[in-house]
């Protein structure tokens, strides 16, 4: 399962929550596995550690976790190959059905951390996306920049064949029907779309030539090449 965590803005009074806070202890330590960098938070009870594995080394306002199994609580005193970034105590804020809010009371201060399921994507969406990254013989690392990509490229896509069709065809152009239609198409099919309108604009509007002929030197003048030679063979 997956969880997402937001630091929040510390409360006014923090008295109450450094005090409730004392006795249970944390760790946050930063380690690099198979699966790359991450910080592990550590929470201790009742014999063991509970906690998250978090997907970034630090922790920002918003980062993406899953739930650790428990863990031997010498993980509080011991880092082994891990780095320790930060240890205290903390308490919960608020805890209903195992989210909330949980409150760190560490080196660096206290900090506020909301804890909540995350919305990810259904297993077919998943199943699609690593079947197509197999099929392009791409990076599954790249998988999400792809998408963002030709996320870009459709709405670029659609802006200009709206652009194009609101001047060639002025009111008559129904441009809510015509967006409708197009994100329902393939990337193929959009440009397809837009080649047909792109014609049609060509023909209205002649594309300027790039270059232009340059007028010749009247013959009956020397030239440059000539003058040239006529200085040479002088005298």
């Amino acid at each position: 399962m997956y969880w997402k965590l937001s630091v929040l803005p510390p409360l006014a009074d923090e008295a109450a929550m450094e005090a409730e806070a004392a006795g249970r202890r944390f760790v946050l330590q930063r380690h690099r596995d198979a699966d790359g960098p991450h910080l592990d938070l550590r929470l201790e009870q009742a014999g063991y550690c509970c906690g998250w594995r978090i997907e970034d080394t630090a922790l920002h306002e918003v980062a993406l976790a899953t739930e650790k199994g428990p863990h031997p609580t010498r993980w509080l005193e011991q880092d082994g190959s891990a780095e320790r970034v930060d240890e205290g105590t903390y308490c919960w804020e608020r805890r209903e059905n195992g989210e909330g809010v949980v409150v760190l009371r560490g080196r660096d201060g206290v900090r506020r951390i909301a804890v909540s399921r995350a919305a990810l994507l259904p297993v077919s969406s998943v199943r699609a996306i690593q079947d197509t990254v197999k099929e392009l013989g791409v990076e599954p690392s790249t998988a999400a920049g792809l998408v963002r990509d030709g996320h870009v490229a459709r709405e670029r896509a659609i802006a200009r064949f709206c652009g194009l069709g609101r001047e060639l065809d002025g009111q008559a152009f129904d441009e809510t029907l015509w967006r409708r239609t197009l994100r329902g198409c393939s990337l193929d099919e959009l440009q397809s779309h837009l080649r047909g309108y792109e014609i049609r604009f060509d023909a209205k509007y002649p594309p300027t030539p790039v270059s232009k002929p340059e007028p010749l030197a009247d013959e009956g003048e020397p030239g440059d090449a000539a003058r040239a030679v006529a200085i040479l063979t002088e005298g």
